[in-house]
C-alpha cells in the first residue's frame, strides 16, 4: 500500500445544497477549485461537511465529485468514522474504493468504548487491517484519544500517516501529542483553528478549519513556516480570529456561518444546511452582516 502524507493546510469542505435540498454539484466543485486555487495542501469530507447527516448515497456522490474535481492536486480526507467497527470499515472500504486518499476516524461514542482502551485500539486495528489507504485519527472531546494510545496505534500499523489533536485545550493536546509520536506521524490542529498560533508554536504541522478562508489560512501558514511569525500573528488576529471569536460564542451555528461568508464570496448560491439545526437569532445575524461586511472580499 501507497500511503498518502496528509499535513499543512487540509480544510474541511462545506457541502453545499440547491433549493430541493440536494447536493449542489456545481457549486461543490467550484469550491473544491478555490480552495486548490488558494494553495491548500489537501481536502476534507468530515463531520463539518455535514457528513451526519447525509444518506449514505449522498456521502458517496460528495466524495465521488470532490475526487473527481480535485483529479490528483492534492490528498482528500474522507470522514469514516462510525458507531461500531463493522460500520467504520465498511465506509473506509468504500471510501478507499471512490478514491480516498485517506480516511480519518474518531472512535465510537458510546459507554463501552469510552476510556476503554482495548476497545479504541480493536477499533483502529480492523480498519488499519482491512483498508487498504492512509489513516488520519481524529481525538475530540466527545470521543477522546490520549496522546500516548496515539502514538502506540502510529507504531503498529504504518497506515497511520496523520493525526487531528482537538480535545481542549487544544494548544496542550497537541504539545504532548508532539512529544509522545517524536515524528513518526503528522500532527494537526482543528477545532476550527480558532488557536492555530499556539498550535503551531508547540509543533503542529498544520490544521484542518473549514474551508471558507483558505487564502488567509494559508497565507497565516506560509509566514509562519519562513519564521516570520509575527506577521503571521498579526495577519491571523486581523482576518481570522474574529471570526473564530464570532463562532466561539455560538458553536451550534458554525457550519451555517462558514457557509454565508461562502455565499458572500459568491462561491455558493445558499447557506441552508441539514435539519435539525440552530436557528440564528437576529442580533448574532447582525454581528454576522457586520463582520463580514468587513472582513470578506
Amino acid at each position: 500500500m501507497t500511503t498518502s502524507k496528509i499535513t499543512g493546510l487540509v480544510p474541511i469542505l462545506q457541502t453545499p445544497f440547491d433549493r430541493k435540498g440536494r447536493i449542489d454539484t456545481e457549486a461543490l466543485r467550484e469550491l473544491v477549485n478555490y480552495n486548490i486555487d488558494s494553495g491548500v495542501d489537501g481536502l476534507g469530507i468530515a463531520l463539518a461537511s455535514e457528513v451526519p447527516f447525509l444518506t449514505e448515497t449522498e456521502r458517496n456522490e460528495l466524495l465521488r465529485i470532490v475526487v473527481d474535481e480535485t483529479n490528483g492536486r492534492v490528498p482528500v480526507v474522507m470522514n469514516t468514522g462510525a458507531n461500531g467497527n463493522e460500520l467504520a470499515v465498511h465506509y473506509s472500504r468504500k471510501a478507499a474504493e471512490l478514491g480516498a486518499n485517506a480516511v480519518m476516524l474518531t472512535p465510537p461514542e458510546s459507554k463501552l468504548t469510552s476510556r476503554n482502551a482495548s476497545a479504541i485500539k480493536q477499533y483502529f486495528q480492523d480498519v488499519a487491517l482491512t483498508v487498504k489507504t492512509s489513516i488520519v485519527i481524529q481525538d475530540v472531546e466527545f470521543a477522546q484519544i490520549p496522546p500516548q494510545m496515539v502514538a502506540d496505534l502510529a507504531g503498529h500499523y504504518p497506515a497511520i500517516v496523520a493525526c487531528k489533536m482537538e480535545t481542549p485545550p487544544t494548544a496542550n493536546r497537541i504539545a504532548e501529542t508532539v512529544k509522545a509520536v517524536d515524528g513518526d506521524i503528522e500532527v494537526l490542529g482543528g477545532g476550527g483553528a480558532t488557536y492555530l498560533i499556539e498550535e503551531l508554536a508547540r509543533g503542529s504541522k498544520g490544521t484542518m478549519p473549514f474551508s471558507s478562508t483558505p487564502m488567509e489560512f494559508a497565507q497565516v501558514l506560509a509566514l509562519h513556516k519562513k519564521g516570520e511569525v509575527d506577521l503571521a500573528r498579526k495577519i491571523f488576529k486581523e482576518r481570522i480570529s474574529p471570526l473564530c471569536h464570532l463562532v466561539s460564542q455560538s458553536p451550534t451555528i458554525a457550519i451555517e456561518f462558514h457557509k454565508q461568508i461562502l455565499k458572500k464570496r459568491g462561491l455558493i448560491p445558499s447557506s441552508n444546511v441539514r435539519q435539525p439545526a440552530a436557528l440564528i437569532d437576529t442580533h448574532t445575524q447582525r454581528d454576522i452582516d457586520e463582520l463580514l461586511e468587513k472582513l470578506i472580499v
